[in-house]
């Protein structure tokens, strides 16, 4: 606080004295060019003897004289802004001014010396001007640097705090088993506070483990108003996923908690599982490896055999639903095949290069068909038995998605009634999958355990991701924030 009220009463003093020697600068100068005027030349016999002996000021006189008084005018107002809001930028602009007034006063001292501005200016006079701006500069010079010095040690103090807060953080993960198996390094949540890692938790057991914690990062556990009103130290809800419907937005706010998801992590991964999908349903390959196993091959009279159907891709069309990070890559995979690709899109996106069509249009006009959409109540069961009765009776269905965006019964019917020709499901709307799941032996159905995300290289990005957007709430930046 002192250094603040040092630093105001300099720069005070700095500006009290460039205003001084600009006003008597301005006032010298326009008193004796004013009695230089036709009708005013109204100079003594002494005054005239010395002008004819050094003639009139020349051009170069006058650039001088009027640039020096535009310097110092821009001086005086840079600095007294400085003096209304502390900071390096009005100082500089002042310093800068001050300098080349100088330097022009320099110009005028040498004309002094060689007897040509005697009339113009007193020596006096001028010697008053350039102490007084000398003067300002100095304080200036000092002004800047005690400026610094305090900008610097705030900040030095700033990280200091910051990183005080961090380590008296308590940090609880959850969900840490659907994370890694062993093979993922958790030190960047490490260095952000003291943290805890759990596995699967009930209820309770969250209440219990987090009860203190001030920061939860979680993948699919669900933290709802109950768990939120029993952590009242909770500030910060940190997603390891990108979706969020097992967060209790509404009450996270109501209580003041922040929730950060996280895009983009699994955009390559997820769209190189449906490409996996469609590629093992359009060469059959699942098919051939197992008949092969079996000895089809070793009984063949042929040296190839194909009585499973194979197709291109080639002409064929992907319809993509949601036109996020990962429609958008999957669109993009898709045209590099050659298929025919069309986007349904609740947003109209800009500068798309696929048709844009209605989701009716989309599963109607699909040879292949691939959610990637946020589940929301427009979603749920965007999948049904209504737009799978239009599709084609040769189409795949896709969804990486969230599992209630298909209804599984209607899609278990279009299965074994031969509706649609097959479907790949990554994720279904109870996980992990129940023993009666309606999908359970569904015909011509690929059904892999939530994987989409979960290569290794998508896996750091996410670790990567959720400490950055951690690390920069501590700092005061708030980055992917899911709610208001």
């Amino acid at each position: 606080m002192k250094t603040k009220k040092l630093i105001v009463i300099i720069a005070l003093l700095s500006a009290v004295c460039l205003t001084l020697s600009a006003c008597l600068y301005w006032f010298i100068n326009i008193k004796s060019m004013s009695r230089l005027l036709p009708e005013e030349k109204n100079i003594t016999e002494e005054e005239k003897t010395l002008l004819e002996d050094i003639g009139e000021p020349d051009w170069k006189s006058y650039i001088i004289t009027y640039f020096l008084m535009l310097f110092t005018l821009i001086g005086v107002i840079a600095i007294w802004f400085a003096v209304a809001n502390p900071g390096m930028r009005g100082s500089t602009v002042a310093m800068i001014m001050q300098i080349f007034s100088l330097m022009l006063l320099v110009l005028i001292f040498k004309n002094i010396l060689d007897g040509k501005s005697k009339f113009l200016y007193g020596d006096m006079q001028f010697k008053l001007v350039v102490l007084l701006m000398l003067l300002s500069f100095g304080l200036l010079i000092l002004y800047s640097l005690l400026m610094f010095k305090n900008k610097t040690d705030g900040k030095q103090k700033e990280i200091s705090e910051i990183a005080k807060d961090r380590k008296d953080t308590k940090i609880v993960v959850l969900d840490k088993c659907t994370l890694t198996v062993g093979d993922i390094d958790f030190s960047p949540l490490d260095v952000l506070g003291k943290t805890r890692y759990f596995d699967i938790l009930t209820k309770e057991q969250i209440i219990e483990n987090c009860k203190d914690a001030n920061v939860i990062l979680c993948n699919k556990a669900v933290i709802d108003k109950e768990i939120m009103e029993n952590c009242p130290e909770l500030k910060y809800i940190g997603l390891f996923a990108t979706g969020y419907n097992n967060i209790d937005l509404q009450a996270a706010s109501e209580h003041g908690i922040t929730v950060c998801n996280a895009p983009g992590y699994s955009t390559d991964s997820v769209a190189q599982l449906v490409f996996a999908y469609i590629l093992n349903h359009t060469t059959s390959l699942n098919e051939y490896n197992e008949s092969t196993h079996n000895g089809e091959w070793i009984r063949s009279s042929a040296f190839s055999y194909f009585p499973y159907p194979i197709n291109e891709l080639n002409g064929k069309t992907l319809s993509v639903i949601g036109y996020g990070a990962i429609g958008k890559k999957v669109a993009k995979i898709g045209a590099a095949f050659g298929m025919n690709v069309c986007v349904a899109t609740r947003t109209k996106p800009e500068n798309c290069p696929y048709q844009l069509v209605s989701v009716d249009d989309a599963f109607k006009a699909a040879d292949y068909l691939t959610v990637h959409c946020p589940l929301t109540s427009e979603t749920e069961k965007l999948i049904n038995a209504d737009r799978l009765r239009k599709m084609k009776k040769t189409a795949y269905v896709i969804n990486t998605a969230r599992g209630a965006v298909a209804d599984e019964y209607a899609l278990r019917e279009a299965l074994d009634k031969g509706i649609i020709a097959g479907a790949a499901c990554d994720v279904l709307k109870v996980e992990p999958m129940r023993e009666n799941d309606p999908l359970i032996g569904a015909k011509n159905l690929t059904l892999t355990p939530h994987i989409a995300w979960a290569s290794y290289e998508a896996r750091v990005r996410l670790i990567s991701l959720v400490a950055s957007n951690l690390k920069s709430y501590q700092n005061g930046i708030i980055k992917n924030k899911v709610n208001g």
